[in-house]
């Protein structure tokens, strides 16, 4: 039963997020950003660098158990308005997830365990909200940016401060990071020229459903048992 606490508090966290938390990101005009557009969308590529780095080191604390991890990057998926593995925001913070699972952590422990927990989730759960956050802004600022409008100087204060909150809660796990094999450099080096191309219009991720799949699919095999499983007994409540 504690394993299955795990699922589903990752699965409703996203309930105890509040909404007027978003209200900032709402389109402005240049005079009241004071922000070149071009600006805004360099500061977004890094913020997403930034994002995909935080997400690429969350990897790396729970890689002790596959299934803690896997659960939480299809958690993450849940919080963008747009949910498209193909969408700018989601489909790279995908290919940064494929990169990482598939250069660092499936060579050393690549397999799933039904009812396995990291014994780094407590401690790691805190900084969930936080990712949560960052994900939905980032995604709301993207697709402002993408429709030709700007965004409001508050909406990227508000960004920093979440990831800055983020940082900081990881910070207390380096070293289990670093211990399970996380190389910044190595790894920033790599996602970076996906972000790069955020605003190109030509730029596309191919076959995001399969390889998402491909890639989680005990866990998604796990969430979807476990929202059937909640449906049928709301049906006989």
């Amino acid at each position: 039963m504690e394993s299955m606490s795990m699922t589903q508090r990752v699965l409703r966290r996203n309930r105890s997020l509040p909404a007027s938390r978003y209200c900032p990101y709402t389109i402005g005009s240049v005079k009241e950003t004071n922000i070149p557009k071009e600006k805004q969308r360099e500061e977004v590529v890094k913020l997403g660098v930034k994002l995909s780095l935080f997400v690429a080191e969350a990897m790396f604390i729970l890689s002790d158990d596959i299934r803690s991890m896997s659960i939480f990057c299809c958690w993450l998926f849940k919080h963008p308005e747009n949910k498209s593995l193909n969408a700018p925001v989601v489909g790279r913070m995908f290919l940064a997830i494929e990169y990482v699972f598939e250069t660092y952590i499936k060579p050393k422990n690549g397999i799933y365990k039904g009812g396995g927990k990291s014994i780094q989730w407590e401690n790691f759960n805190p900084s969930c909200l936080h990712f949560a956050f960052v994900v939905r802004v980032l995604d709301r600022i993207v697709t402002i940016l993408r429709n030709g409008g700007v965004v409001r100087s508050s909406g990227f204060v508000h960004c920093n401060q979440e990831l800055k909150k983020l940082e900081e809660k990881l910070r207390s796990l380096k070293d289990v990071s670093e211990a399970n094999g996380f190389a910044r450099e190595a790894i920033e080096s790599n996602i970076i020229h996906s972000w790069k191309s955020l605003f190109e219009t030509t730029h596309e991720v191919l076959n995001t459903k399969t390889r998402f799949i491909a890639l989680f699919k005990s866990a998604v095999d796990e969430i979807n048992q476990y929202v059937c499983c909640r449906g049928l007994a709301s049906l006989l409540i």
